[in-house]
This record gives structure tokens, sequence and C-alpha cells, in this order.
């Protein structure tokens, strides 16, 4: 009996483990190209995949909209991105379903054709965030990962520290685009990015 009990537990572990969604995939040449002048954006909360049937994208120029648009999972480069000032000043702001991720400051070359990898993570951090000092004692982190199929990208992210979590107006709130899911309860952020760094 005990040692039936035992291989049903053991059983039941890998069952959920099996079935639980893995992290999104590691970022890397090793993934099919899109197409030439296309993006492919993938969504994530923690380990979990987002899916949604069409997501959103405004992407604005110092107050200049480039691109608004729905998009089923991915979408062709605007022409005007060729001709974007080369000075960090792309504003994004994605949503998908009641998720919401708002990007500034970011470099004109997220318009490469390749991947965009958007997302909130949470301790203990994917691999791509492992190990950064900054992150030590972060709650969360909100993410773009810009990964072109043929040149270096670069990650793109707002974090929330520990000490701070609770100060509100404080850097892991923005009273302005705060929202509550009526059907949840669940609060859902919009935060302007304070950082961007290098694919390590």
């Amino acid at each position: 009996m005990k040692k039936n009990l035992v291989t049903l537990v053991v059983l039941l572990l890998v069952t959920a483990t099996v079935g639980a969604q893995r992290r999104p995939p590691e970022i890397g040449r090793k993934l099919p190209d899109p197409g030439p002048d296309r993006i492919e954006v993938r969504f994530a909360l923690g380990e979990k995949a987002v899916k949604c049937e069409q997501f959103h994208l405004t992407a604005k120029v110092e107050g200049r909209v480039v691109m608004d648009g729905e998009f089923a999972s991915g979408f062709q480069i605007p022409s005007e991105a060729a001709a974007l000032p080369r000075n960090d000043a792309l504003e994004l702001e994605l949503k998908c379903g009641h998720h919401r991720w708002h990007f500034t400051k970011v470099g004109e070359r997220a318009f490469l054709a390749g991947w965009w990898w958007v997302g909130t993570d949470y301790p203990p951090f994917q691999e791509t965030f492992q190990g950064w000092p900054e992150f030590k004692d972060a709650v969360w982190i909100r993410y773009l990962i810009v990964d072109p199929t043929k040149e270096s990208g670069f990650n793109v992210y707002k974090y929330c520290p520990a000490k701070l979590k609770d100060q509100k107006p404080g850097p892991c709130y923005d009273d302005t685009d705060d929202t509550v899911d009526p059907k949840t309860g669940n609060l859902h952020l919009t935060i302007p990015v304070v950082a961007s760094k290098p694919k390590q």
C-alpha cells in the first residue's frame, strides 16, 4: 500500500512537470527566420506563454505614430522604420488580452527583422535574466527582448525593487496607467522602461 502511494505521488509529479508550460525559448540563431521585413512577437507571464488571438501594437517616435494596429502573431516592419532617428526615441505599447506593456527610449534597431519576446517575469527569473546584479532583489521584471535574425539584439527592461514594491507612487507603479481586471481583480500595470542593455 505504501509503495503504491509513493509510486502514485511520483507519477503525479512527473505528469505535472511534463504538463507545465516551459519558460520562453532560449534566444538565439536556432529560431526560424520569420521572413524579410517581418517581426514575430511572443508574450509570457512568468513561465507561462500568454496567448492572444490578436495583439495590439502602437509605435511612436517623438509623439508621431509610426505604426498602430492589430496583429495575429507578427507584423511587417513599416517602411517608415528605415528613416527613424538614431536616438533611442522609440516608444512601444503592446497589448495582449488584458495585459499591457509600455516601453520608452527603445532603440530604432528594434525594427530589424526577427523576434520580439515581451513579458513580465517573477523570481526565480528565466535564464536570460539570471545573475544580473540589478535584479537581485527585484519583485518582477517587465521586458522586451529584441532578437534580430541577422544582427545582435538587445534587452529593454523595467524592474521593481523589493524595498519599493509598496511605494505608490513609485518605480513599481504608474498611476495613470494602472488598471484592474474586473473579472479577476488583478492589477495590471503599464510602466515606462528605465533602462536598456545589450544582450549578454
